[in-house]
């Protein structure tokens, strides 16, 4: 089975829009599970620009999986939110999902954000930048 690693919307960017091929070549020989708040702020930037964003969808759908959140996903985004605000700390809720899903499944996410992300390592999350 190929290596699983979940991707945010930087590397969504970078791959297919940015087009960086030999990104995009590294991807397709993995797993790659892509948040829905991902996909969703991937296609926002689509619908946006006025493009057409159901035939974008369709076309990631077939190179990668869309992962949903189910009860883990949502418990582990809860424990990482609750425990950041009583801290004062504040990250942005769509990269507490993407980090939450990525420790769901167990994989390294990949993303070429560091803003945020290096902050959530201490709940499980591995960050990686390249592959």
């Amino acid at each position: 089975m190929a290596e699983k690693v979940v991707v945010d919307t930087s590397v969504l960017i970078d791959a297919l829009e940015e087009g960086d091929e030999e990104l995009l070549a590294a991807l397709v020989e993995r797993e790659v599970l892509v948040p829905y708040v991902a996909l969703y702020e991937y296609l926002y930037g689509y619908l946006y620009l006025g493009r057409d964003a159901e035939k974008e969808k369709r076309v990631l759908e077939k190179l990668f999986t869309i992962v949903y959140p189910d009860q883990q996903v949502l418990m582990k985004a809860l424990e990482i939110d609750v425990a950041l605000a009583k801290e004062g700390l504040r990250v942005p809720q769509a990269d507490i999902i993407i980090a939450a899903t990525a420790i769901a499944a167990g994989a390294p996410l990949l993303t070429r954000d560091l803003r945020h992300y290096p902050r959530l390592k201490r709940f499980g999350l591995e960050v990686i930048t390249s592959i």
